[in-house]
């Protein structure tokens, strides 16, 4: 049973108590068996329906059920307790709770879109397809059950920690102030100005996933809902900006998490949250038309944009006018549905054999930084992902498109199922080490950053290929490392004091 710390007037001057909630082995056990169980139960049913001659869209819908339940059961029975919400196991439950509720129903609308593997030769496709597709989903939500609970289990009994919702009063505003300026800076200075940082741009690009974590906290000390969610979106609007030209929808998007946050827990009620849905859906519809445009029309064969950004908005508008709503939406649906991408890896892993050195090699080299290693090779995981699907017969310099492979039916393709049992809790180790070592070394802005951070990791987890998220936590530490370093040179207080009180807010669900 969950425990209450004691509170002595001491812990209650340096910052907000948290519950001490106990999740050990036992716990980890009985929560993926549990698991287990509810998704055996749904992937027989669509299993037995596709023999019985129902459509095989409708079996794969049910087996997206079926991970639907599985992960909500485990988050039901994770014990987040404050942290039920935003840290980031209890978030990898909830977002892939929701990923696999839309391609139910895209399974339902669209079919299972096996067309999309048809088009490439290379891949052997064999009959019946629908057990491809189980293939792949079954994969997946093994490992996302996999790296939530090692994660949970890793963490231990101070999960509540790893909520920046909780957390906030602890940051000074100053370190945010400063973070987001010189995430800015260094935006500027390479769109803007074409200057490149050389060997320090793996680190320094960090920047912009920490000044975006800075607006959240620097709106968040407003008194005002109103005022919050203003101060977030002025604040990311230059950021937007910036990433017009980039044809990268998460760098244009990613900016207004903070004010979407922050609008969510002010706002609580029905009409104000099913109008943030709507405005963020026709939001999502527009940038994914953009950037389609943007890959499609202007991009030159080395991958780089050969218009200026007023002349992107101006061509994408006349484009809008003749854009019919329906396409915009089917084109939107099957981005975000990765099911085809999960049968691709898995069928190409099974009958073209496992790549354990193309997969898990890279990680190694991608650590070493390129101010020890100028001859350092660019790492391009979703180019020879793409050239793999093609037959392997094109070079990588003529491949401008980067395909993903899915996480973990990645590791799949790497090592089989001991690759994506043993990947995936390493990652769900590893991570959950990096963030207790930050919350020990910086309470105040590297750790609720990082909290935050591994939040918007959570959204497209399943998108990203296995090099980058592993070294994403490797770096990252670094780059805190340096924060602090930073910050303490420059005489700044990491932690809040404790008497600049910031107004709680009502839990964000």
């Amino acid at each position: 049973m969950a425990g209450v710390m004691s509170s002595s007037p001491l812990q209650k001057s340096m910052g907000p108590t948290f519950k001490s909630i106990h999740f050990n082995a036992r716990h980890l056990i009985e929560t993926l068996l549990l698991s287990g169980v509810v998704y055996g139960s749904f992937l027989l049913l669509a299993f037995l329906f596709s023999r019985v001659g129902i459509a095989d869209h409708l079996s794969l819908a049910v087996a997206h059920l079926g991970g639907a339940a599985a992960l909500l059961t485990c988050w039901r029975f994770g014990r987040w307790g404050r942290a039920r919400v935003v840290s980031f196991g209890a978030a990898l439950l909830l977002i892939g709770t929701a990923f696999r509720l839309h391609a139910a129903v895209d399974a339902v609308v669209y079919g299972t879109r096996v067309e999309n593997m048809y088009r490439y030769w290379a891949i052997p496709i064999s009959d019946p397809v629908i057990d491809l597709l189980l293939k792949g989903e079954l994969i997946t939500v093994t490992g996302m059950l996999l790296v939530a609970c090692s994660w949970r289990l890793s963490v231990g009994s101070r999960v509540e920690q790893f909520s920046f919702l909780e957390n906030v009063r602890q940051v000074p505003v100053r370190v945010a102030w400063l973070v987001y300026i010189s995430a800015m800076m260094v935006d500027v200075t390479d769109k803007l100005f074409g200057i490149s940082f050389g060997p320090f741009s793996q680190i320094l690009s960090l920047l912009f996933g920490f000044g975006v974590a800075a607006i959240y906290f620097i709106a968040r000390v407003k008194e005002q809902v109103v005022r919050q969610v203003v101060t977030a979106s002025l604040l990311a609007l230059p950021m937007f900006i910036l990433a017009i030209g980039s044809g990268m929808k998460e760098e244009m998007l990613f900016p207004f998490i903070p004010a979407a946050v922050l609008y969510w827990m002010g706002f609580n009620n029905v009409v104000a949250r099913v109008a943030a849905i709507i405005m963020g859906f026709v939001l999502l519809a527009f940038s994914q038309l953009y950037v389609q445009y943007v890959r499609e029309a202007t991009w030159g064969s080395a991958g780089q944009l050969d218009v200026s950004r007023g002349e992107l908005i101006e061509g994408f508008s006349d484009q809008v006018d003749t854009e019919q709503s329906t396409d915009a939406i089917n084109s939107i649906s099957s981005r975000i549905n990765q099911t085809i991408a999960h049968a691709t890896t898995t069928t190409l892993a099974d009958n073209k054999g496992h790549e354990p050195m193309e997969v898990f090699g890279p990680i190694p080299a991608s650590v070493i930084p390129r101010a020890l290693w100028r001859g350092k090779p660019v790492l391009q995981p979703g180019a020879m992902h793409t050239a793999r699907i093609l037959g392997g017969h094109i070079p990588l310099s003529q491949i401008t498109s980067a395909t993903a492979a899915g996480f973990f039916t990645e590791m799949y393709l790497g090592g089989w199922w001991l690759g994506v049992v043993l990947g995936s809790i390493i990652y769900g180790v590893m991570l959950a080490g990096a963030q207790k070592w930050v919350l020990r070394t910086d309470s105040g802005f590297s750790h609720q950053a990082l909290c935050f951070i591994t939040l918007y990791w959570t959204l497209r987890f399943d998108e990203n290929h296995v090099v980058y998220a592993y070294t994403a936590i490797i770096f990252t530490v670094v780059f805190i490392w340096m924060l602090g370093a930073a910050t303490k040179a420059m005489g700044l207080r990491r932690t809040r004091p404790v008497e600049s009180q910031i107004p709680r807010r009502p839990n964000i669900i």
